[in-house]
């Protein structure tokens, strides 16, 4: 520590150790972040495809059960069997053979024939009676005559083959699968339900190949309860528990998506997410953190350990230089300290004549330079930010300086206030251009003065029009008041202006309340601006008034009836609006103006 106090060549050395090594653990930060972001698009997008191929497997899976469950329930020994087995009397010898036909009836729909192979994965058959939801068949006999469970729910839609989303089976417990098709009888009306479970099983296994998912990737399904559709050996937590993490919940409320995320067991992994709407399952790839992102730790701890070995070597390198010009850089290096801390009038010592010295001479001219040029910035910086409060209100344009590249608000309610010099086209074809626009830009001003004033936002003009509002970037609950007040100074202004000039300028005025959207349009020549239906009924409220009237909407009146006299002028037809009663705003009443 003394060394570094005393000698400007350890200084100058330890210096360059610390920058240098900052600069390498910076870029190896950097390396591993850009890596890492590389590495877990990738495993999103490898995951999102693995994803898509499962459900793919699933879908038809499903497909081919559904077709086959179909075949079934229309073979016509079926049909003739069943109608027959529910004519008969329970527990007669006539039932008892028609119940035997109807068994081999659905033995040999189901596994002989087209149907035989895919027909292997339905582990159970039910048959109910359309009328009460009685089962009267069932491939586990201990369950014949008993209700089928949503009968009252599933009944009015039984017109095709469908699926019903994966349960929980009251009689095992386990997950179930099922596919609900249609009885026909002879005349080809309804009189049941064949209802067929599918092996879950079988989703299951193409859920959990591990095909592409690395050593610690899986897939696995979660049904509509948060609960794993996976045998015990499959998951560490029992099947019983309900499972959540961020992936489970959106996939399960039917959202589609991949992010980093904790999953259900606390462990940060990256993963894919999906519902599958034909099962009613969710299904989600996950692969843990470390294992994706182990190339990205791997590059960013070798650029780690080659920039300190390069960094340890340039370090000795500028040691024996710091020895050769110590003494002249000491006094410059003193001299930049001084500066640094913000005293510019310092100039460098001209200890040498040598390269050291032209060293100190070309330091000392930057100097000068510098104090030039940041004289010059602060004077620009003042003119910016003058020019860019012209523009802009003031929240606004720190919103900007701040970085925020996209403004847009939205404002509840607020009063729009247009106003417009009906008769100045008319005078605009008398006059010299440049008196023209000095007469407009005399008019404007005083409006702006009356702007600022009352705590209003000029929005823009538009030609002889002008838009102003009353509520906004600031929120006012008095902003119809504010409106109305600056409404009757600019009527006022006019006045006093045509008897200054000798004119007989007239002013039209609109106002209405209610909800707008804010916000800066353009890079260049940018402008803030309002938007919204509000606005363009503000400007009906100007378009359709009385010349040297103000005009206001319905909304406006009722937050100004108690303090304002008005004439009512009824309904009135406003183009795009239909019908619409308006009220002439005619001053403050005289209780109003006292208090």
């Amino acid at each position: 520590m003394r060394m570094l106090k005393e000698s400007l060549k350890a200084r100058m050395t330890a210096y360059f150790l610390v920058v240098s090594m900052t600069a390498v653990i910076a870029l190896a930060a950097v390396s591993y972040l850009l890596s890492a972001s590389r590495l877990e698009a990738m495993a999103i997008s490898r995951f999102e495809v693995i994803a898509a191929y499962k459900q793919q497997e699933i879908d038809a899976l499903i497909a081919r059960q559904i077709e086959t469950v179909t075949q079934i329930a229309a073979r016509e020994e079926l049909r003739q069997a069943g109608t027959s087995l529910l004519a008969q009397e329970i527990g007669t010898l006539d039932y008892q053979s028609a119940f035997l036909k109807f068994s081999n009836a659905v033995f040999n729909a189901t596994y002989r024939g087209s149907s035989a192979v895919t027909a292997s994965d339905l582990i159970d058959i039910q048959v109910f009676e359309l009328a009460s939801g009685r089962v009267f068949f069932d491939t586990s006999p201990d369950l014949d005559n008993k209700a089928f469970r949503n009968w009252a729910e599933l009944r009015p839609r039984l017109l095709d083959t469908e699926v019903m989303p994966v349960y929980r089976s009251e009689d095992t417990g386990r997950p179930t699968l099922t596919i609900l098709a249609p009885l026909l009888d002879l005349e080809g009306e309804r009189y049941g339900l064949l209802a067929a479970d599918i092996r879950v099983p079988i989703m299951v296994e193409i859920v959990s190949r591990r095909a592409g998912l690395g050593d610690t990737g899986q897939s696995y399904l979660v049904d509509g309860e948060h609960r794993l559709v996976a045998p015990p050996a499959f998951t560490r937590i029992d099947e019983q528990d309900k499972a959540h993490s961020p992936g489970i919940d959106a996939a399960v409320t039917g959202a589609k998506g991949a992010a980093l995320y904790r999953n259900h067991h606390g462990e940060p992994v990256i993963g894919s997410y999906r519902w599958l709407p034909g099962p009613g399952l969710a299904l989600l790839t996950e692969i843990s953190v470390s294992e994706a992102l182990t190339p990205a730790t791997r590059l960013g701890w070798s650029i780690l350990g080659f920039g300190m070995i390069a960094v340890l070597l340039l370090a000795a390198g500028s040691y024996l230089i710091a020895r050769q010009i110590a003494r002249p850089i000491l006094a410059i290096t003193a001299t930049a300290h001084r500066i640094a801390q913000g005293d510019l009038q310092q100039r460098a010592p001209l200890l040498a004549n040598d390269e050291t010295g032209n060293l100190a001479n070309n330091f000392n001219e930057m100097v000068d330079r510098l104090r030039e040029t940041l004289a010059l910035l602060s004077d620009e910086k003042h003119k910016s930010e003058r020019l860019l409060l012209n523009i802009l209100p003031e929240p606004i344009a720190e919103r900007l300086k701040h970085g925020e590249s996209t403004i847009a608000d939205s404002f509840g309610d607020v009063s729009i206030m247009f106003a417009d010099l009906v008769n100045f086209t008319p005078l605009a074809s008398q006059l010299p251009p440049k008196q023209l626009v000095g007469l407009l830009n005399e008019i404007f001003t005083e409006f702006d003065s009356l702007c600022e004033a009352w705590g209003l936002e000029k929005i823009k003009t538009i030609g002889d029009a002008y838009l102003v509002v009353a509520g906004l970037p600031n929120e006012r609950k008095d902003h119809a008041r504010l409106a109305a007040d600056m409404a009757l100074d600019m009527l006022a202004t006019i006045e006093r202006f045509n008897r200054r000039h000798d004119l007989d300028l007239m002013l039209r005025i609109g106002i209405h309340s209610g909800p707008v959207v804010a916000g800066v349009i353009g890079t260049k020549k940018f402008n803030y601006d309002i938007w919204g239906d509000a606005v363009n009924i503000a400007s009906r409220m100007e378009s359709h008034g009385i010349t040297s009237r103000i005009q206001v909407s319905e909304q406006t009146h009722a937050y100004l009836q108690d303090a304002y006299e008005f004439d009512d002028r009824g309904l009135i037809s406003i183009r795009g609006k239909g019908e619409m009663r308006t009220w002439l705003l005619r001053g403050k009443k005289a209780d109003a103006r006292s208090g």
